[in-house]
């Protein structure tokens, strides 16, 4: 289960910097479903602020926590196991790992965040995979 935290950081990174899909589809299980009527009583407002450019500056600073946080913890983690495969991989994403994180820093709206979405595709998220799955072979770990 170690091997995929990688992958799976930069999966959900990637969500949270498409932050306009983000904000469509947030919490639409619950919403949509019904399942759950007094949560998604009280979701269905909150998303409602969350969409609206008048309240977007109260959940924008969380989300970019979020995001700098995971980007921080995807350049950690890449960095103590994937260095001795490829070092200049791993220095090429942690280079632009820290660029993206001053990029979000910057950021005044979501939209700003979501134009990073393919430089973080390209840049963090394939060369990790690209990483990750050198590392499988390499270790002969068989994924089922």
């Amino acid at each position: 289960m170690q091997e995929v935290i990688p992958i799976g950081l930069c999966v959900a990174t990637q969500d949270l910097i498409d932050a306009k899909r983000f904000k469509q589809n947030f919490c639409d299980t619950l919403i949509l479903r019904g399942r759950e009527r007094a949560l998604s009583e009280k979701l269905a407002p909150f998303k409602q602020e969350l969409n609206s450019k008048m309240y977007e500056s109260r959940y924008l600073g969380g989300h970019k926590a979020v995001i700098i946080s995971n980007i921080d913890k995807i350049i950690a983690v890449t960095t103590s196991r994937y260095t001795q495969i490829d070092p200049n991989a791993v220095s090429s994403i942690v280079e632009h790992g820290k660029m993206l994180i001053l990029n979000v820093m910057k950021a005044t709206s979501f939209d700003d965040i979501a134009q990073l979405e393919p430089t973080f595709r390209s840049r963090i998220t394939l060369p990790v995979y690209d990483l990750f799955m050198k590392n499988l072979k390499r270790s002969n770990i068989s994924m089922i």
